[in-house]
């Protein structure tokens, strides 16, 4: 019976993907595969199959209660398998939260920061520098985009995903031409409600790896032989290619031809050289590429060929796990430095092409960790989230070689702060950013 519920549960995923999607059979078959590929590569997801086992174990445990002492051994049963063990999870929970939300971090808002304008008031074409924020869920949620105008967000990032499976892998998914056309559409509705407000759009492609293998991520992308690397460029400058046709059409303002691809970089130079003119060759606008907070972004040899010096910036702000704001911002100093000296040998600004804070304790000395396990029984710090974004404030933001920053992130599905993720939204760290975005010369 449970071998029987497994297949069934996978026949009606697949079913779903078909009819819900509106697919034909080998584009859902192909979507199904990366799912299925996706639980046999992840341990976790091999326990979550143990769920339908023990429902089955409860149920009977139950039925043998009842057919012991009836009526009285199924109360009992009930109330030892199922409502005390609810209630112990509930104040667990509850305790939990209570210790994770235990910190105490005052902040009055300024409403004066706000813009209450129709449109956003072009502060950048005042001081140089690009105020903009990674969105997610907003094309079913554009209502948005009339909060971030209001707290002087005038640029949003697009970030498509490019899948492929392993960091020594030469394919790269290609969309579909039905998917493609889907996130066409999409897109055009998202550019048409900025242009609304006046926002300006960058298209940051992302690769993201099907299967984790351990200590290997997109900036360790490496290949077997000179024919593995050939297929590689021409997958990725395919779909790449694409990319910068859509935000040619649609007219967004800047992409971002790739990110944090170091070992590419380092490895076939001359590649990348090839492929940005051939970008060159189809889009018009402005070009960056976001370079790892690391060493990376100190030796890409092609930052003259694009506008704007990319970092991913997260850059480590104290070894201790609670520092100051004046230790965050003396821990600035050393990477101010240097990125000058990048800026100035390449007659480049530098352009943060993502910063972000977790509102976790800690944040500040690993600024870069995404998502652990731990994180869901770490302490809220959202005090710690704002201090973080205030030292980058005070002491990068008005540099005359940095052109602006790319927040991560934004998720249109919050509903509240209360959590240890990237989002800015009903945090004091959102406000702090509007505030400071709302200043200008």
């Amino acid at each position: 019976m449970y071998g029987i519920t497994f297949v069934v549960s996978w026949v009606l995923l697949y079913l779903l993907i078909y009819f819900g999607s509106d697919r034909n059979l080998s584009e859902a078959w192909s979507i199904f595969k990366e799912v299925w590929l996706g639980v046999l590569s992840h341990p976790i997801y091999w326990l979550l199959l143990l769920i339908p086992y023990a429902l089955y174990a409860l149920v009977k445990g139950l039925i043998r209660n009842y057919r012991k002492n009836r009526w009285k051994g199924l109360l009992t049963g009930l109330s030892l398998k199922i409502v005390l063990p609810l209630l112990l999870l509930f104040l667990f929970k509850e305790s939990l939260q209570a210790y994770r939300l235990s910190e105490s971090f005052e902040y009055t808002w300024n409403q004066n920061a706000e813009n209450q304008t129709p449109r956003i008031r072009e502060l950048g074409a005042l001081d140089q520098k690009q105020r903009g924020i990674h969105t997610f869920n907003i094309s079913s949620n554009l209502e948005d985009l009339e909060k971030l105008k209001t707290h002087n967000f005038e640029w949003i990032t697009l970030t498509p995903f490019l899948w492929q499976a392993q960091y020594n892998s030469p394919e790269v998914g290609v969309p579909s031409e039905t998917r493609f056309q889907e996130t066409r559409e999409r897109y055009k509705r998202i550019k048409e409600a900025c242009d609304t407000y006046g926002i300006h759009i960058m298209l940051k492609p992302h690769i993201w790896m099907r299967e984790n293998v351990p200590g290997k991520w997109r900036s360790n992308i490496t290949m077997k032989n000179a024919q593995s690397w050939e297929t590689w460029f021409h997958n990725y400058e395919t779909v790449m290619l694409m990319y910068a046709e859509l935000a040619e059409a649609l007219g967004f303002e800047q992409f971002c031809i790739g990110t944090e691809l170091e070992s590419t970089v380092r490895e076939q130079p001359e590649k990348w050289f090839a492929f940005i003119e051939k970008v060159k060759s189809v889009y018009s606008g402005k070009l960056t590429y976001a370079a790892n907070w690391n060493e990376a972004y100190k030796t890409v040899p092609f930052w003259q060929e694009l506008d704007y010096i990319g970092i991913q910036a997260y850059f480590p702000l104290n070894e201790n796990e609670s520092p100051s704001l004046s230790e965050m911002e003396q821990k600035w100093q050393p990477h101010i430095s240097e990125m000058e000296a990048v800026s100035q040998q390449f007659n480049r600004p530098v352009l943060f092409t993502e910063i972000g804070y977790r509102s976790l304790e800690g944040t500040a000395k690993t600024p870069w960790e995404w998502g652990k396990f731990s994180h869901a029984f770490s302490k809220i710090s959202k005090q710690e989230q704002y201090q973080c974004y205030a030292s980058f404030f005070n002491t990068v933001w008005n540099q005359p070689w940095f052109h602006g920053v790319h927040i991560w992130e934004w998720q249109g599905s919050m509903s509240d702060g209360d959590n240890t993720s990237f989002s800015i939204e009903f945090k004091p760290a959102m406000k702090l950013v509007a505030e400071r975005f709302g200043q200008h010369p």
